[in-house]
């Protein structure tokens, strides 16, 4: 099921289908097995929750190819900014760099996670969770922004999330009341 909810919202932030077809051959690039099938797929307005933090991620850094200079932190907060989620994110798990750790099984796609990046000096890394690669050995494909005010985009790639420290989520939106019956008296 996670898998099918992250197939649906990493694709469906593009009416071209070119477009489709090259971001999963990036996301297959990192070995995402996640990714596979690419029909019947919602647009971005039809999503709620993690699905859509993966839509409009996707948008600005794969097909728009925006540029968020800053921090990592900054690339994470203007998804959920555009997703319209920065001030109501939910908090799932916090703690400090130097743990407790969350327990992985937490995270889910879409999720903004601070963890230890092990791969870059043991520093802290904002990301956003799209699946994992090899759960038992930890390593997940995550979409993120490298920092350190570069001039680049955003882009998917593989870390070790042994060192999760704190996990953010968009609740799902409401979903919008029907009006009430009237009668035609």
């Amino acid at each position: 099921m996670q898998f099918s909810l992250v197939l649906l919202t990493i694709l469906l932030t593009s009416q071209v289908f070119s477009q489709q077809k090259n971001l999963v051959q990036k996301v297959n690039q990192v070995d995402c097995s996640c990714i596979s099938d690419t029909s019947n797929l919602p647009t971005i307005e039809e999503l709620n929750g993690g699905n859509k933090i993966l839509a409009v991620a996707q948008k600005m850094a794969i097909i728009d190819k925006d540029v968020v200079r800053g921090s990592c932190w900054d690339f994470v907060n203007e998804v959920y900014k555009r997703a319209g989620s920065a001030s109501n994110k939910k908090a799932i798990f916090r703690s400090k760099k130097g743990g407790p750790y969350a327990n992985p099984s937490m995270v889910q796609p879409g999720d903004w996670i601070y963890h230890i990046n092990y791969e870059f000096k043991g520093i802290e890394h904002s990301a956003i969770f799209v699946c994992w690669k090899d759960f038992e050995k930890r390593i997940a494909v995550t979409l993120s922004y490298a920092g350190m005010n570069r001039n680049q985009p955003a882009k998917y790639g593989t870390y070790n999330l042994k060192g999760i420290y704190s996990i953010f989520r968009n609740p799902a939106d409401k979903p919008t009341s029907l009006p009430e019956e009237t009668t035609g008296n």
